[in-house]
């Protein structure tokens, strides 16, 4: 369905093919008029002179070259019986073929009405005929000239049918590019639209977070200093499941801390902690990171030894993140590999997972966008904004049933 945007440029460009059109056949419809009119003169021109050459005597060769200087198809004499008295292309005398000849203009040239027609058609070529008075010395038509304009006198008409057409096809094909750029601008227009409502609600999300972390951090901060006091008062005196829930309370806690931490991030930038960082190392610290909470998934490093300037806690932190993502999704094998070229270093995070719901693709990296239950969406707009920050990108490479592959890209100098 095409968008209501888009509906306007392609609305100009049927006008301006239309426009463009109708322009074109009334400039030839002006130009074929105009031309007639000259091929008329062209020929009543060959007509006249040749009527008055003939009246001082002629026979067929004399119809020849009449024929041969006009560059026509035809010429004959015709006498006021309809019978052909010399023919520049055939026997004569013999009687007039009325297929051919046009008996009622031969009557008005007997009665010394010339005339100029486009009469009939040879296959595809148009014959233009001209019929002459031809006078005795006591002025009475004698006889009337036939002339015959074909192909050759009439070769301009076709000049002006093929421009015409090549006129049209080149409107045509202004309207279609037209029209594609049309298309093009819509879809940018809708692509910035649509990023701009994805900023807004991003925005908007962002600065809900802000205020729920806010409100949540101080109560998070009361339990842990009082799970953290009864522990210490507690001491040998707590039974082991007493000590192991309080253990737990104090690690979801640190889970909702961390929550709010991202939470936080997500609605403000904190700065960069800038300094040189091996990106193999971040790497293998993710994999040990991840090591622990899934010892189940099996992490594959395959990169270069590259420096690049940035955060390592952060970029750590985006590396963590596409690595827990994958084993969270259902993976059982995970393999980073990179390389550096063109002044970039670029990794891919590769995992043999069931892959992105197709619903999902679209708002991917979008906060609070997730297909878990239990996940908070976070990660993906976390990371991607992190790279963003360091002059790269992260955008997903590939989904299918056999997995799911982002790529992660990141300057090794920055201007």
């Amino acid at each position: 369905m095409i968008a209501p945007r888009a509906l306007a440029p392609l609305a100009a460009a049927a006008i301006a093919l239309a426009g463009a059109l109708a322009a074109t056949f009334a400039l030839h419809r002006t130009a074929a008029a105009a031309l007639d009119r000259v091929l008329e003169e062209r020929l009543r021109g060959a007509g006249e002179t040749a009527a008055e050459l003939l009246a001082r005597g002629g026979d067929a060769e004399t119809l020849r070259g009449v024929m041969r200087a006009n560059e026509l198809e035809g010429a004959y004499l015709v006498s006021p019986s309809l019978r052909v008295l010399a023919d520049a292309t055939g026997p004569a005398p013999a009687p007039a073929d009325l297929l051919r000849v046009d008996a009622a203009r031969v009557a008005r040239a007997l009665g010394g009405e010339a005339s100029i027609a486009f009469a009939w058609s040879v296959a595809d070529v148009r014959i233009a005929t001209g019929y002459f008075p031809i006078r005795g010395r006591d002025g009475r038509v004698e006889a009337v000239l036939g002339l015959e304009a074909g192909q050759s006198f009439l070769a301009p008409r076709d000049r002006l049918r093929r421009a015409l057409w090549a006129a049209v096809a080149l409107a045509a094909l202004g309207a279609l590019a037209l029209a594609a750029l049309a298309r093009q601008w819509a879809r940018g227009e809708a692509a910035r639209a649509e990023a701009a409502e994805r900023a807004a609600r991003g925005d908007a999300m962002a600065r809900m977070a802000a205020m729920a972390a806010h409100e949540i951090r101080n109560p998070i901060g009361i339990i842990r200093g009082a799970v953290e006091l009864m522990q210490e008062r507690g001491g040998p005196r707590l039974a082991p499941p007493d000590r192991e829930a309080l253990g737990d309370v104090l690690g979801e806690v640190e889970r909702l801390r961390r929550l709010t931490q991202d939470f936080l991030d997500l609605a403000r930038e904190p700065a960069l902690v800038e300094a040189e960082c091996d990106l193999a190392r971040l790497a293998a610290d993710a994999a040990q990171g991840l090591a622990h909470t899934h010892p189940g998934v099996a992490v594959e490093l395959e990169l270069p030894p590259a420096t690049l300037r940035g955060d390592e806690g952060r970029l750590r932190q985006v590396v963590s993140n596409l690595l827990q993502n994958a084993a969270e999704a259902g993976a059982g094998r995970v393999k980073v590999s990179g390389e550096a070229r063109d002044s970039e270093l670029r990794l891919r995070v590769a995992d043999d997972g069931p892959g992105i719901a197709p619903q999902l693709k679209a708002r991917l990296f979008e906060p609070f966008a997730t297909g878990r239950a239990e996940g908070t969406g976070l990660g993906l707009a976390l990371s991607r904004r992190i790279v963003a920050r360091h002059g790269g990108s992260l955008e997903l490479a590939g989904t299918g049933p056999a997995g799911t592959t982002f790529e992660l890209r990141l300057p090794l100098r920055r201007g």
